[in-house]
């Protein structure tokens, strides 16, 4: 009888193991133990959205200032664009922060350096 019992309870300890985590193929889902007749599970990704890095299209300088053209839009130092702070803005390049991280953009070379 223990010989029978034994490889079913090790199935289903692990399952519940699995189930007790609460990640299933990157997806978080609410208590599979909860009462029935509730809610349906809330299934939530784990997923980063992907941030879409600013495209810088011109520099130039207007009196006395360095003014650059991302997407589309005139911005100085301290501006905004796309989520990303810009810190400087030199002949050659924009320089910006976005999560304490700075970043180099390149009028020249479309690669972005951090």
């Amino acid at each position: 009888m223990v010989k029978l019992l034994l490889p079913i309870f090790i199935l289903l300890s692990a399952s519940v193991a699995q189930a007790g985590q609460g990640v299933i193929n990157g997806n978080v889902l609410d208590d599979p133990t909860g009462p029935w007749g509730a809610a349906d599970p809330v299934v939530r990704s784990q997923r980063k959205a992907k941030v879409q890095i600013p495209r810088l299209q011109a520099i130039f300088v207007r009196d006395n200032s360095h003014i650059a053209i991302m997407n589309d839009k005139e911005v100085v130092a301290g501006s905004w664009v796309s989520g990303f702070q810009v810190r400087r803005i030199t002949d050659d390049f924009v320089f910006f922060i976005r999560n304490d991280k700075e970043f180099r953009l390149s009028l020249f070379d479309s690669e972005i350096k951090h």
